[in-house]
């Protein structure tokens, strides 16, 4: 009778629910009363004896459309053929070897039945195993899952299921048995034709069970072997698909040049890094390729099997090379990034320390000298210059060296032809600091020649020999006696202290130099809403280790400037040079502590970003959970209202127990845009977030509101189980009353018979005040609830009502019966002693000598006797 209910509806329930609208159309549309309840049947182990009797009350309604003849045929055929007939649906030995190796989540029922000595309580109890087992197998199938539309999940599925049906293939055979034996026993013609008809149900229950049961695992097997195949080539599919665009995305990476500068490059390196993260995300669905599940069978054959091997190994060369070329060209970006960045650094070091020697060259005097003490300061000048472009000459080639490196690996023209004009400039501005180096030697030269100082033009002459000469340079400076010395005083500018003020000077200028253009790389230009610090943090770590250990150079530095200041400022030397370099340092140094306190500060606002958007991300997650929640309460409605409630409830509570962290954030935001120049995505992404918040919990709440109201429109808790206990309690004292009845044999049995009834009858009385109590909660239910619900609650109040007055008429009768039974044995009873007494009397006067010798009077005394 499929019209009776709609299977839709039916899935969507609980166990219980189900049970119940089944029995509830059992007892409307076929005329079977509730002999059971849902609660008792929806346990691990019901009773055994009342679902059988249950069972076949149903089938005595139902069409019959498989007959005992049916049934007889398919157990006489021979066991092969049966096996042929399955269509391929079980795979007996194999099935059989799993089960072996695997186990059965439920106990074996082996059948008890042999085919030789058979009798009925054997058949029996083998029945009981068998329909034991049945049903806790039909219970796992209902409680499988819905086939989920999740590749991961689906194989889960196919799994469990698979192990179901190796189990369902192990225990064929107990059926098989079981149906045999009934055969048998009805074949042996030893039954009345209750017990041959109660067996013919009963296999035809069992038959058509286990039928439904095995047709309905099969379909379900093909329907997760079509998903689960379906979904794997989806997957397949889309790997391609994916792997297709990557493929074309690499091929445009590789069609364009790399980048024509530094920033540039440091945006192909940003595009490459999204390019592994996307590599590290697909690898996910990658790694579950790899545990892939293949079925074969026999409308696939090996030759799908081989070609879906075939396309996995092309997705796999496809794969390795996209991660091969994206591995190499990692490295080569960082690697000419490195060199990029060194070559950068290099050639600003270089223009500062050229810088540097143009200004020192542009304050050496050429003519006009005083005295001989002001050309010998002059000439000592243009000998440090010299040795100084001496000993830097190999920067240059080295840095020349690294340019064309660079560009080689770069290989863009625009790129070659900015590295090689800066090289260039700097080559430029090298010839030319030589070209006047040599120009003012000679200035020199002849300015000494001309005011006839032949010693001092001797010594300037053999000082100032083109750069190339260094080295004999050196050695005629040693052969030349030195300058007749002053009567008056030394001259500082040879002094030790002044060259190892010019050493120092020359190393921090050096070294200001360097950490500015560290500084510059390491600064941030502009903020993101996730970045990594941790090695910018390190680069000023470093940075700053380096200040504190010159920042002792530098004191050292400004003490002996001040020494030599005043020294000179005594001799009445030129100070402006001293002054020069010091205040240039300090200049410099000043710069670099404000570089490094402006970059920290950057960094610092950086890691409040991180944290904010951090918070942001986990606040944000919350909310997705608590949409997700609500999305899927939506779509279920298998739990009570009130546990909804409690659940939404909780639920809103956890989201309201977020405010101070929306507090916080808040401030944290409001702190971040009081900064100078704050980035704008700061209160756009807090605005976002609180709007999805708001929107949030206005939902739940409305969610809560309505299933508040539901909740009040349904019974209380203490109503569901006062009626549930009151329906167990009617149950079991039914159970007692049929048992009253049985074996009444003797007047002591009878006795005890009316005891117990009269026990059951005070026991059914005891629980009238519950039944009056719910038929007053029933009535006030009608005028709260929804129709639905009063529907509901008010069948089902009735036909408890019904049962328990339909239980006290039959107890009633019961005790009646047995009361009157009882008097009727006492007067029997009592009658049975006199026949007995009278009986013994006869027999003692028969034995008499007056009976043997013929005494009819005395005779027919005792015959009158027993009238």
């Amino acid at each position: 009778r499929p019209e009776l209910f709609s299977w839709d509806k039916v899935t969507k329930m609980s166990p219980v629910e189900r049970l119940e609208h089944a029995f509830s159309i059992a007892k409307n549309h076929l005329g079977i009363e509730k002999l059971l309840d849902p609660e008792d049947v929806a346990v691990q182990l019901p009773d055994k004896k009342s679902i059988i009797m249950y069972l076949t009350s149903l089938f005595e309604v139902l069409p019959k459309q498989v007959t005992m003849e049916d049934i007889r045929e398919v157990e006489t055929l021979p066991r092969r053929y049966k096996q042929e007939c399955e269509d391929g649906e079980f795979n007996m030995q194999q099935a059989v070897a799993l089960e072996e190796e695997q186990g059965s989540s439920r106990a074996d029922t082996p059948s008890t039945v042999t085919e030789v000595d058979m009798d009925l309580d054997s058949y029996q109890v083998a029945l009981e195993e068998v329909l034991t087992w049945l049903l806790s197998a039909e219970d796992a199938f209902r409680e499988q899952e819905e086939i989920s539309s999740d590749v991961e999940e689906v194989k889960e599925q196919f799994s469990t299921h698979e192990s179901f049906m190796m189990e369902l293939t192990g225990h064929q055979s107990s059926v098989g048995s079981v149906l045999q034996a009934g055969n048998q026993l009805v074949a042996q013609g030893n039954l009345s034709p209750e017990e041959e008809f109660e067996i013919q149900e009963q296999m035809l229950l069992l038959n058509s069970r286990w039928e439904e049961l095995r047709v309905e695992s099969m379909d379900r097997q093909s329907r997760l072997h079509d998903m689960l195949m379906e979904l794997q080539k989806q997957q397949l599919q889309q790997l391609s698909d994916w792997l297709t665009v990557t493929e074309e995305r690499i091929q445009k990476m590789e069609s364009q040049l790399l980048a024509e500068d530094l920033e540039s490059l440091q945006k192909q390196l940003e595009e490459h890094k999204s390019l592994q993260s996307d590599l590290e995300t697909e690898q996910v669905k990658v790694n579950s390729l790899t545990h892939m599940v293949v079925i074969v069978d026999e409308s696939s054959g090996e030759s799908a099997t081989a070609l879906l091997e075939e396309q996995l190994q092309r997705l796999g060369e496809r794969w390795t090379a996209v991660c091969r070329w994206t591995e190499e060209r990692r490295v080569k970006l960082q690697e000419i990034q490195l060199l990029w960045q060194e070559l950068l650094e290099e050639q600003c070091l270089l223009k500062a320390w050229l810088t540097e020697k143009e200004e020192a060259l542009s304050k050496v005097q050429t003519s006009n000298f005083k005295d001989q003490t002001d050309l010998s300061v002059n000439v000592r000048k243009l000998a440090i210059l010299k040795e100084d472009m001496g000993m830097k000459r190999q920067t240059l080639d080295q840095l020349n060296e690294l340019g064309q490196d660079v560009a080689q690996i770069l290989g863009n023209g625009r790129a070659s032809a900015k590295i090689d004009q800066d090289q260039e400039e700097l080559t430029q501005r090298w010839d030319s600091l030589v070209q006047k180096l040599e120009d003012y030697s000679n200035q020199v030269t002849q300015a000494v020649g001309s005011v006839g100082m032949s010693q001092v033009s001797q010594k300037t002459a053999a000082e100032t020999p083109p750069l190339k000469e260094q080295v004999a340079v050196k050695q005629s400076r040693q052969e030349l006696p030195p300058p007749p010395p002053p009567k008056k005083r030394q001259i500082p500018g040879d002094s030790e202290a002044k060259k190892k003020f010019e050493a120092e000077s020359a190393e921090l200028l050096n070294w200001i130099s360097k950490s500015k253009s560290a500084i510059q790389a390491t600064d941030i230009k502009e903020y993101k809403k996730m970045r990594e610090t941790s090695n910018m943090k390190e680069k000023l770590k470093v940075i700053e280790k380096e200040r504190v250990e010159k920042s002792q150079k530098l004191d050292e530095l400004k003490r002996s400037g001040h020494i030599l200041l005043d020294q000179m400022g005594k001799e009445g030397l030129s100070t402006v040079d001293i002054k020069s370099v010091v205040e240039k340092i300090l200049s410099g140094w000043k710069d670099v502590v404000q570089h490094l306190e402006e970059t920290a500060r950057k960094i610092k606002y950086q890691e409040d970003i991180n944290a904010y958007f951090k918070e942001i991300s986990e606040l944000e997650k919350t909310l997705i959970e608590k949409d997700g929640w609500l999305k899927n309460d939506a779509t279920s409605a298998s739990q009570p209202s009130a546990v909804r409630k409690d659940l939404c409830e909780r639920e809103l509570t956890h989201l309201v127990s977020l405010s101070p962290r929306l507090e916080h954030l808040k401030a944290t935001c409001k702190a971040l845009t009081s900064q100078p120049m704050p980035p704008d995505f700061i209160q756009e992404s807090l605005n976002g977030f609180l709007d999805h918040f708001k929107l949030t919990r206005q939902k739940l709440e409305e969610c809560h509101q309505r299933l508040k109201k539901e909740t009040e429109s349904q019974p209380s808790q203490d109503y569901v189980d006062s009626l549930r206990r009151l329906k167990d309690m009617l149950s079991e004292l039914e159970c007692k009353q049929l048992s009253i009845a049985s074996g009444l044999s003797d007047p002591g049995k009878v006795e005890k018979a009316l005891q117990q009834a009269k026990t059951v009858y005070e026991t059914l009385e005891a629980q009238k005040p519950r039944l009056d109590k719910l038929a007053e909660e029933t009535k006030a239910l009608e005028k709260h609830a929804s129709l639905d619900i009063k529907n509901v609650y008010t069948q089902e109040f009735k036909h408890v009502q019904g049962h328990w007055d339909k239980l006290k008429l039959k107890i009633s009768k019961d005790v009646k019966l047995l009361e009157e039974i009882t008097s009727k044995l006492r007067i029997f009873e009592a009658d049975s002693k006199v026949v007995q007494k009278w009986m013994d009397g006869v027999k003692d006067f028969l034995m008499t000598e007056k009976a043997v010798q013929g005494d009819t009077e005395g005779l027919q005394r005792h015959l009158d006797q027993c009238t």
